[in-house]
């Protein structure tokens, strides 16, 4: 295989357009959504230069056979292989490769690594195993995929006074503010601008308070392919929570999307509910359930 950093746009809407027809034939269990390739690769990797995490490898025909993203601030890869080359020696050999790359830019950035880990599906038994021969163990719970097959969205209206509204660019000095008092605290103006106008970006829904600011807001990635949704964040800012906007809002996006954009299904990754019950309990609200638990299997690094 001949291996190869990102360079462009172009090798991003690559890879997304080759791990949708992989999610096509093998289905959305331990797969990377389509969406998460781009927001882990801009948002989740903001500080980075693309060409430092995203790796890929062509086969002899020229075509993608595998990716990888790298994260040595997480101390975690991710990659993503060709169906057909799943748990052979060539996704052995691509595994390898990870670690080392991993380690290798943990170097060259001043990052000190105590450990590596990956993601595994409890629905996928077969790539556990896997991981285990190369001397990962299951470490703890990381995350819930939960799944929405459309067949009931509920009702939920904003409060009066509310307004759904598509950001823009336009939008990044309100877009930081419901950003940062959603989650951790780490935009500024300039630095959110960058990430939106990066090649990944799709849509952005808001909802507007009557005063003009944005309550919550959420970004959405849609597979065309596999007529998906990709809830990836959801947030709601601190001063407008328990008024039910989260909820309206992704029921407004489900509805649009499915309208819009032809969606069949739909997908939002959260915390274990004893982390974070109230994501739990607002994506439960608005019929999501669960799919799988994605668990981080760890090695230690010496």
């Amino acid at each position: 295989m001949k291996a190869s950093p990102y360079q462009s746009a172009d090798d991003l809407h690559r890879a997304q357009a080759t791990l949708m027809h992989w999610t096509r034939a093998t289905g959305d269990c331990n797969s990377m959504h389509k969406g998460d390739l781009g927001h882990r690769l801009f948002n989740g990797g903001a500080a980075y230069d693309p060409a430092d995490i995203m790796r890929y490898w062509l086969d002899d025909s020229g075509e993608i056979a595998a990716f990888a993203l790298l994260y040595p601030h997480w101390e975690f890869f991710d990659l993503q292989m060709a169906p057909a080359l799943r748990l052979s020696e060539a996704h052995i050999q691509r595994f390898d490769d990870c670690q080392r790359e991993t380690l290798r830019l943990a170097e060259k950035l001043g990052i000190s690594i105590n450990a590596l880990a990956v993601d595994v599906c409890d629905c996928d038994r077969a790539y556990a195993t896997f991981v285990e021969a190369r001397g990962f163990r299951q470490a703890k719970l990381g995350f819930i995929l939960t799944r929405h097959d459309l067949a009931d969205i509920p009702s939920a209206d904003l409060p009066a006074g509310y307004r759904f509204h598509q950001a823009t660019a336009e939008d990044a000095a309100q877009l930081v503010d419901v950003h940062n008092h959603s989650f951790t605290s780490k935009w500024n103006a300039e630095s959110y601008a960058r990430v939106f106008c990066s090649p990944h970006m799709e849509c952005e829904i808001v909802a507007v308070a009557p005063d003009g600011r944005f309550a919550a807001f959420t970004n959405v990635w849609i597979d065309e392919v596999n007529r998906s949704l990709l809830f990836e964040p959801v947030g709601t800012h601190a001063d407008f929570r328990r008024r039910g906007i989260g909820k309206a809002l992704m029921v407004h996006a489900l509805r649009r999307m499915e309208r819009e954009r032809g969606i069949e299904r739909a997908y939002v990754c959260h915390a274990p509910p004893s982390e974070n019950p109230a994501a739990a309990a607002l994506y439960a609200s608005v019929g999501f359930k669960k799919r799988c638990e994605i668990y981080e299997y760890s090695k230690p690094v010496s």
